[in-house]
C-alpha cells in the first residue's frame, strides 16, 4: 500500500510540473508572437512611408524643373516630366500641369495654350464655380495598372475642370496657401466610376504650386494622381508576409474609409491586430494589420506541447522506476535513488540544453535545414519553413528546384542542387519563389562517409532591393550632371583624382570617362601652370578656406587651349575632413575674346558688358537650379538608409553584438544628420529668390515672440535674459525674425555649461540713420583668428560633438543682413563670451507716410 501511494504522489506531482511548464512556455510563444508583430507593423509603416515620400519627391522634382523653364509650353513640359518615366512609380496614372483660370477668363485662357503646341485644346468649365482649375497638359505614366504612356497634350484628362471634384480642388487650395505638396481625400476617378468594379478604385492627388523663379508669382499646380491600390500592393509585397490582412484607411470628410487593402485570409481568424498612422504630403492615413500568431515566423511553435507530453513520459518512467525498485532489496534501495537522482540532473540538463537550442533555433531570422544522405529534409526551423513553404518538407531535396521554381542569381539559369557534395562550403544566391536567397551549404561527414548537409537560408530581397535603389539614385544623379547645359561638372577625390565624369565634361574637354577617371585633374592645366604647382594650391585653398573660383587657360585631350572659368568646392565628412571635391567649368574663351574686343571697342563696351553680366546671371540661376534639384534627389537614398538601418535594428537586433548595434545606430545618425544640412542648404539657396518686402519692423516685439518659441527647448535650466530699448528697423520681418531666431539660438546653446547663463538683446544708432541691434552672452566664445569663417556655408568653429548644428545658421543671418544693406559681425574671448553685432536701416515714420 506504501509503495502504490509513493508512486501515485510521484504521478501527480510530476503531472502538475509539466502542466505548469506547458502554461508558461504557452504564454512565451504568445509574448513573441505580439513581439514579432510589432516589429512587421513597423517595417510595413516605414514602407509605407517611405514610398509615399518618394512619390513626393518626385512631384516637388518636377515642379523644380517647371520653375526653372523660363516658359512653358507642351514640348518643355515633355522635357520636365521626362524622368518621372524612369522611375518606378506603381499606380501613378497621370501628371497634369493646372492653371487657375477665372470665369471670365476661359476663352482667353483656352485661347493662349492653343498657341503653345496645344492646338485641340478644349476647356470644360464646370458649372457654379467662381474659378476653375483646368488640366491643360496630361502625361499618362506607365505602370502595371494604367498601361503605357500618353503624349502630353490634348487627350483623356487634358481640359477637364478640377473643380468638379471637390477633393482635388481643395488640394490646390491648400498648396496654394502653403506652398507645400498636398494629398487630396480619396476619390473615384470619372473611367473608375463608369465600370463594373465594386469596389471601385480609390484616387489620391498629389499637388504642389508651381511659382516664377525669381518673382514668386503664381504659374500654376502640378497634380500627380495615382491609383492607391497599386501603390500599396507594390509596396506591401515583402512586408505583408504571413499577415492575414493588411489594409490603408483615409478620411473622406469626418469617414474613415479603407483605401486599398491585401487579404491573405479571413482576418476574422487573426488573434492579433496593430493600427498605426502614416504620414502623406499634408495627410494622415492609417495603416492596419491583423495576423495570426501561429503562422508569423520565428513566433510560433510547438515547445508547450512538447514541454507537457515529454514531462508527462518522463513521470511515467519515473514512476515505473519507484515502483520497480520500491519493492527491490534495501542494499539496492541506496543505489537506485544515487542512480534516480543522477537520471534526474541529466534529464534537467538534457531538457535545459534542448529548450536553449529550440529557443535559439525558433528565433534566428536565417532558416536552418538539416538534410540526410536520402535526399530528405529532417529538420527544418520556422524560418527555413516560411521560406520553403509548407510542402517542402514532405518532398525529396532534389526536387526542391522546381516546386520553389529556384533560379540562380540572374534570373533566368535553373538552379542545381549542390547539397550531395563532400567538399568545403558553398555559398550561392538565387530566386526561389519570386524572393532573393542567399544559401550557404555545407556537407555533413561521419566516418568517412557524407550522410547529409546543413543549409542556412538567408532572405536578401530588402537588401538587394535598397541596392538597386541606391544604383538607380545615382543613376539619376549621373542624368542630372549630363543635363547641366554648358557647364563640365565632375568629382575628385581628396588627391585631385578624378572619380566620376558628366557627358559635358566629355564635350568641352574631349576625354571619355575610361580615359580620365583614376586620372590627376593636373592634366587639364598647361605645362606651365604645372610646372608652378597651381593645381595643388588650389586643392589647397579650397580644402582650408573654402570654395575656390578659378579662371585660366586649359588644355583639351588634343592639346588645343581654351580659356576656362569654374568653381572648386570641398565635399566634407561630419567630423569636418575632406571627403572629396565638386568642380564645375564652363569654356569661357568666346567671352575672353569679346573681352579683348571690348578693350579695343570702346563704343560697344556698354552693350557687351550687359550681355555678358545677362549670360553670367542665366548661368548662375541653371547651376542654383541645378543644386536645388540635386539636394532634393538625395533626400530619397537617404530615407532609404535610414529607413533599411532602423528595419536591421528591429528584425535582426538580438542577433547583432553590441559594436553591431552601435554602427546601425552610427548609420542611422549619419543619414539624419545629412538630412538636416540638406535641408539649411535647400533654405540658403531659397533665400536669394524670395522677394523682399520692406515695411516697419517692431523689435521688441519680435525678440518677445523668438524668445517664447525657445521656451521649449530651455527644459529646467535658467537664463537671465537682459532686453533693452530696441528701436523698430526697416525690413522684411519674415526674413530679420531669421536672423534674430538664429542669434539668440546660438546665445542658448553656447551658454549651457555657464552659471549662471546670462543674455542680453540691445542696440545704438549710428549717425546715418542705421541701427545696430546686438546679441552677448556669456558662453562658450570662440578664437578671433577663426572669425573669418563664421558666416560660411559648413563652416563652425567648435566641434560637432560638443555642440550640435549645421553650419547653415551664421550664413543664412549674413546674406539676410547684407541683402538689408546692413553688416553683420562679431567680437569674441574663448571661455567669457561672444557678442554679434549688425546693422539695419532705421524706420523712419515720416518717410513711412510719404512713401
Amino acid at each position: 500500500m506504501g509503495v502504490r501511494l509513493q508512486v501515485l504522489g510521484v504521478v501527480l506531482l510530476g503531472m502538475l510540473v509539466s502542466g505548469g511548464a506547458g502554461l508558461l512556455m504557452h504564454r512565451v510563444e504568445r509574448d513573441g508572437a505580439a513581439q514579432a508583430l510589432d516589429r512587421r507593423t513597423a517595417a510595413a509603416q516605414d514602407a509605407v512611408a517611405s514610398a509615399a515620400q518618394r512619390y513626393v519627391d518626385s512631384l516637388r522634382l518636377v515642379a523644380g524643373a517647371l520653375e526653372a523653364l523660363p516658359a512653358l509650353d507642351a514640348a518643355s513640359f515633355t522635357t520636365a516630366t521626362q524622368p518621372l518615366g524612369q522611375l518606378w512609380l506603381p499606380g501613378a496614372v497621370s501628371v497634369d500641369y493646372v492653371v487657375p483660370v477665372p470665369d471670365a477668363g476661359v476663352a482667353d485662357a483656352q485661347a493662349a495654350w492653343r498657341t503653345r503646341g496645344l492646338p485641340g485644346l478644349i476647356l470644360t468649365a464646370a458649372p457654379g464655380t467662381g474659378e476653375h482649375y483646368f488640366a491643360v497638359i496630361s502625361r499618362g505614366l506607365a505602370t502595371a495598372a494604367t498601361g503605357p504612356p500618353s503624349v502630353p497634350g490634348p487627350g483623356p484628362g487634358s481640359g477637364r475642370d478640377l473643380a468638379a471634384v471637390p477633393q482635388a480642388a481643395a488640394a490646390v487650395e491648400r498648396t496654394r496657401t502653403t506652398g507645400l505638396p498636398a494629398a487630396s481625400e480619396p476619390y473615384v476617378q470619372l473611367r473608375d466610376a463608369a465600370s463594373a468594379a465594386d469596389p471601385q478604385p480609390q484616387t489620391v492627388a498629389l499637388v504642389q504650386r508651381v511659382v516664377e523663379r525669381g518673382t514668386g508669382a503664381l504659374r500654376g499646380y502640378l497634380q500627380l494622381t495615382v491609383r492607391v491600390q497599386d501603390l500599396f500592393g507594390d509596396t506591401m509585397r515583402q512586408p505583408a508576409r504571413e499577415l492575414l490582412d493588411v489594409s490603408l484607411a483615409a478620411f473622406a470628410g469626418t469617414e474613415l474609409r479603407t483605401i486599398a487593402a491585401i487579404h491573405h485570409g479571413d482576418p476574422r481568424g487573426a488573434g492579433l491586430r496593430r493600427n498605426v498612422d502614416v504620414r502623406v504630403a499634408d495627410r494622415q492615413w492609417q495603416l492596419r494589420v491583423a495576423a495570426d500568431g501561429r503562422a508569423l515566423a520565428g513566433a510560433g511553435g510547438h515547445l508547450d506541447e512538447g514541454m507537457f507530453f515529454g514531462g508527462a513520459a518522463l513521470t511515467l518512467v519515473t514512476a515505473l522506476l519507484v515502483y520497480t525498485l520500491a519493492t527491490s532489496r534495501r542494499r539496492a534501495e541506496e543505489r537506485v535513488r544515487e542512480a534516480t537522482a543522477d537520471l534526474r540532473i541529466a534529464g534537467a540538463n538534457a531538457r535545459a540544453q534542448a529548450a536553449l537550442l529550440g529557443a535559439v533555433m525558433d528565433t534566428i531570422a536565417d532558416g536552418v535545414a538539416v538534410i540526410d544522405g536520402r535526399d530528405r529534409a529532417v529538420w527544418l526551423n520556422p524560418t527555413a519553413r516560411a521560406i520553403l513553404g509548407p510542402d517542402a518538407a514532405e518532398r525529396p531535396v532534389s526536387e526542391w528546384p522546381e516546386l520553389l521554381d529556384m533560379r540562380e542569381a540572374d534570373g533566368v539559369t535553373p538552379y542545381r542542387s549542390r547539397h550531395g557534395g563532400s567538399g568545403p562550403e558553398t555559398q550561392v544566391e538565387c530566386l526561389m519563389a519570386g524572393r532573393r536567397v542567399e544559401v550557404r551549404l555545407r556537407a555533413l561527414t561521419r566516418d568517412g562517409e557524407p550522410p547529409g548537409a546543413v543549409a542556412v537560408l538567408r532572405d536578401i530581397t530588402e537588401r538587394h532591393a535598397a541596392d538597386e535603389q541606391l544604383r538607380s539614385s545615382e543613376e539619376l544623379l549621373q542624368l542630372l550632371l549630363d543635363g547641366a547645359r554648358d557647364y563640365a561638372i565632375y568629382m575628385l577625390d581628396p588627391e585631385g583624382c578624378v572619380v566620376s565624369w558628366s557627358g559635358n565634361a566629355k564635350r568641352i574637354k574631349g576625354y571619355r570617362s575610361e580615359e580620365i577617371i583614376g586620372e590627376s585633374y593636373a592634366r587639364f592645366f598647361t605645362p606651365e601652370d604645372r610646372a608652378g604647382g597651381l593645381p595643388g594650391r588650389i586643392l589647397r585653398q579650397a580644402a582650408e578656406a573654402g570654395p575656390v573660383e578659378i579662371d585660366g587657360p586649359r588644355v583639351r585631350k588634343d592639346g588645343t587651349r581654351f580659356w576656362a572659368h569654374g568653381l572648386l568646392t570641398a565635399v566634407r565628412h561630419p567630423d569636418g575632413s575632406v571627403r572629396g571635391f565638386v568642380k564645375v567649368s564652363q569654356d569661357v574663351t568666346a567671352r575672353k575674346k569679346a573681352e579683348l574686343v571690348i578693350e579695343r571697342l570702346n563704343a560697344d563696351l556698354e552693350r557687351r558688358v550687359a550681355e555678358r553680366t545677362a549670360d553670367l546671371r542665366e548661368a548662375n540661376a541653371e547651376l542654383e537650379s541645378f543644386s536645388y534639384s540635386v539636394s532634393h534627389d538625395l533626400r530619397a537614398p537617404l530615407r532609404a538608409v535610414d529607413g533599411f538601418a532602423k528595419m536591421l535594428a528591429l528584425d535582426y537586433g538580438d542577433a547583432l553584438d553590441d559594436r553591431g548595434r552601435r554602427y546601425v545606430g552610427r548609420i542611422r545618425a549619419g543619414a539624419q544628420q545629412m538630412g538636416e544640412l540638406i535641408d539649411g542648404l535647400l533654405a540658403f539657396s531659397r533665400l536669394q529668390r524670395q522677394e523682399m518686402a520692406s515695411r516697419r519692423v517692431e523689435f521688441d516685439q519680435l525678440v518677445a515672440e523668438v524668445w517664447e518659441e525657445l521656451a521649449v527647448e530651455l527644459g529646467d535650466r535658467r537664463i537671465e535674459l537682459l532686453v533693452g530699448e530696441l528701436p523698430d528697423a526697416l525690413g522684411d520681418p519674415r526674413l530679420v525674425r531669421h536672423v534674430v531666431a538664429n542669434l539668440l539660438g546660438n546665445a542658448v546653446k553656447y551658454t549651457r555649461d555657464a552659471t549662471p547663463a546670462r543674455i542680453e538683446v540691445g542696440h545704438r544708432v549710428t549717425a546715418g540713420g542705421e541701427a545696430t541691434y546686438f546679441v552677448r552672452d556669456n558662453g562658450a566664445g570662440f578664437d578671433m583668428r577663426y572669425a573669418d569663417k563664421l558666416f560660411k556655408v559648413f563652416q563652425r568653429l567648435h566641434r560637432a560633438e560638443e555642440y550640435e548644428g549645421t553650419g547653415i545658421g551664421l550664413a543664412l543671418a549674413h546674406r539676410i543682413v547684407h541683402r538689408h544693406g546692413g553688416q553683420i559681425w562679431a567680437d569674441a574671448t574663448p571661455g567669457e563670451g561672444a557678442t554679434f553685432l549688425f546693422t539695419l536701416p532705421a524706420y523712419v515714420p515720416e518717410l513711412e507716410a510719404v512713401r
